[in-house]
């Protein structure tokens, strides 16, 4: 499935193409006004000219935002490509009932599942806030998928060495990714971001 920010590259730049054609036309039109002695007309296209030629670059700004996050969660995808050779289950790109969609999904053999969102460099509270929400509705909704619950990863390509804890989440750089969730899903020790999932503390607490 294409990944949601491929898909908004993909509709911004069809958008950018339809507003660039409509500057041509109105050029044309401006021109034929002119020749037929039409000026007021003739200033009234080249001014929406101009507004469509705006459009077209700022869409066209926006598609390249979406192509740079679209090669973000491409190179996620990657990095956790090794993982379905160890029995872990991988998804990408899956509807969302809010806006977007879910970046990734990788639950362990196990049944620990985590739900990763992709920030190419920077991210704000509210990137925190929406993936411990995809983290919380797979561990109500999606039980069968996650029977040992799932958690919040927020993975930043454009950073290595980074592995913290913030507002509940873990946050990783996507060259540590890997290790940090096979971490987080063999060990018994309980990682210090499991805070925030004291239903799989209860669960394991007696295996």
């Amino acid at each position: 499935m294409c990944s949601y920010p491929r898909q908004q590259q993909y509709r911004r730049l069809a958008r950018a193409g339809g507003a660039s054609a409509l500057s041509a036309a109105a050029v044309l039109l401006a021109m034929l006004a002119a020749a037929g002695g039409l000026p007021p007309i003739a200033v009234v296209m080249l001014l929406a000219s101009v507004g469509f030629a705006r459009r077209a670059r700022h869409l066209a700004r926006l598609a390249t935002r979406a192509r740079v996050g679209a090669r973000s969660e491409d190179q996620v995808q990657r990095a956790l490509a090794p993982l379905d050779t160890e029995g872990w289950r991988l998804r990408h790109s899956l509807p969302w009932k809010g806006r977007g969609d879910i970046d990734s999904i990788a639950i362990a053999p196990a049944g620990l599942a985590f739900a990763i969102e992709t920030k190419t460099r920077n991210f704000t509270s509210d990137d925190l806030a929406r993936i411990r929400d995809i983290a919380g509705w797979l561990d109500k909704r999606r039980r069968r998928w996650c029977p040992k619950g799932a958690l919040p990863v927020l993975c930043v390509v454009r950073d290595r060495g980074l592995e913290r804890v913030e507002a509940g989440v873990l946050v990783v750089s996507v060259d540590r990714l890997p290790a940090a969730l096979r971490t987080a899903a063999h060990t018994r020790v309980r990682p210090a971001f499991l805070a925030s999932a004291p239903r799989y503390e209860r669960r394991n607490a007696h295996t």
